[in-house]
């Protein structure tokens, strides 16, 4: 009997221990293992960075607009540097020839040639020397990288994935993960790398209004090998196009690869949005003003399609616009809003929602 209960504790114990260390290797919330099917993604990605991919759904039309600028000004500098080069060759051809010793027309006769000149000639070259220099560290590497860099470029990408209207978008963090803390993905979304780095950058609207090449910023590069792979892998079936939708990955030391599926806040908060619409349209109809719900979509249809986007100003004209509306039909604007649960979250409502809250 005596036996029996130890055994009984020991696995009791066991049992403890065990869900102890399971719930000390779980990987830090919003994030959990990355799925199976990006495994073979994954391997190509260089562990030191932070990652986020996403579908890119803008029309690939519009996507070869974009890109020719970039291939006219990186042609247009390549060009510049050849012109350079061919003209500056020569020059320092006979100036190596010159200083082992063979007779050129930039030899100085330093016993018939006075300081002033000398100094002017020193000046004339050390000048040379400095712009050539400049050119060669900092201008040549923008075409050197657009048309030849490794592993990828941006032409070898568009050589290899084309245009088209879903593209896989992979961006990589800039080098201040260089100085990321090694607790930093357990922080909380107030933390500085969520508030200053990852949430602008994941932002439902500004994914949503920006093609791929025009989210490249002094925080987020464009992966090109990454973006490749990962439309080989879709290509030959080793993965779905939906299995890259909007996801920050990262790796950890004790985890491996890690991933948060933003996609699915994303959904949710579209969700939340229909119902909440669904519960305006029956509070409103309940008091016999359905037509003012149908008023209500027509102001935030025409506000929102207006050239320049919807921006705070307009969102705060149009929520103005929205209690003259409600006060003309007899409703008190807040006082319904306070009825039906708020309107965060609704279209065309954004700014009312920042000054609900600050007040």
């Amino acid at each position: 009997m005596a036996k029996s209960n130890s055994k009984r504790a020991f696995k009791s114990a066991s049992n403890t221990t065990t869900t102890k260390a399971a719930e000390i290797s779980k990987p830090p919330a919003p994030y959990s293992t990355a799925p199976p099917v990006l495994i073979s993604f994954l391997e190509t990605l260089d562990p030191k960075h932070v990652y986020i991919i996403h579908i890119d759904d803008h029309p690939a039309a519009l996507k070869k607009r974009i890109f020719v600028v970039p291939v006219l000004m990186n042609i247009f500098i390549a060009g510049l540097l050849l012109w350079r080069a061919y003209v500056a060759l020569p020059y320092y051809v006979a100036l190596v020839m010159n200083t082992l010793g063979y007779d050129t027309i930039f030899q100085v006769d330093l016993t018939s040639t006075g300081w002033t000149t000398l100094m002017d000639i020193a000046m004339s070259r050390a000048f040379m020397f400095f712009i050539d220099f400049t050119l060669v560290k900092f201008v040549l590497p923008w075409p050197w990288e657009f048309f030849a860099g490794s592993p990828g470029n941006p032409i070898a990408w568009r050589q290899r994935v084309g245009f088209q209207d879903e593209e896989i978008v992979v961006r990589r963090s800039r080098r201040w993960d260089e100085t990321l803390p090694s607790d930093w993905l357990a922080e909380d979304s107030d933390g500085t790398v969520y508030k200053e780095r990852i949430l602008p950058a994941i932002d439902k609207k500004w994914v949503k209004a920006k093609t791929s090449y025009l989210m490249i910023d002094k925080s987020w590069d464009l992966d090109f090998a990454g973006m490749i792979t990962a439309h080989h892998l879709v290509r030959v079936g080793k993965a779905r196009l939906s299995d890259f939708q909007k996801t920050v990955i990262a790796h950890s030391e004790e985890h491996g690869w890690l991933a948060w599926p933003v996609w699915k806040l994303d959904e949710g908060s579209e969700e939340e949005a229909r119902k909440k619409i669904v519960v305006f349209k029956d509070k409103l109809t309940a008091m016999g003003k359905e037509n003012l719900f149908f008023s209500w979509i027509e102001l935030i249809q025409f506000e929102t399609s207006q050239p320049g986007g919807f921006t705070k100003e307009r969102q705060a004209k149009t929520m103005e616009k929205a209690k003259e509306l409600f006060e003309t039909q007899g409703v008190d604007f807040d006082e319904f809003w306070q009825e039906v649960g708020g309107y965060q979250g609704l279209p065309g409502m954004q700014q009312s929602s920042n000054s609900q809250s600050t007040t």
